[in-house]
């Protein structure tokens, strides 16, 4: 099944030819714990101190939440993690 055309709210051509296009969302799916929004980091410790980086917490796709919903209870042993739509 083909993904459903995108409604372009507004369109800009950079000087090397690149096309941004703002489209709309129907919804944004944010994952959750134990029904709460959470944010999720990663820590690389290193000689010169530890650092950090943050994994996306929100999509525009359903089927990417859900995938990543199942990812997560998976690594964690648990079946705490969710999504929530926000309009």
């Amino acid at each position: 099944m083909a993904r459903p055309a995108p409604e372009i709210k507004h369109e800009i051509e950079l000087d090397n030819g690149d096309r941004w296009q703002l489209l709309t969302a129907p919804a944004t799916y944010v994952i959750t714990y134990k029904n709460k929004p959470v944010n999720i980091r990663i820590e690389h410790p290193s000689l010169s101190g530890n650092k950090y980086k943050y994994k996306r917490t929100s999509y525009t796709e359903l089927g990417t939440a859900i995938a990543q919903v199942r990812r997560y209870n998976k690594m964690f042993n648990c079946t705490d993690f969710g999504y929530r739509i926000v309009a």
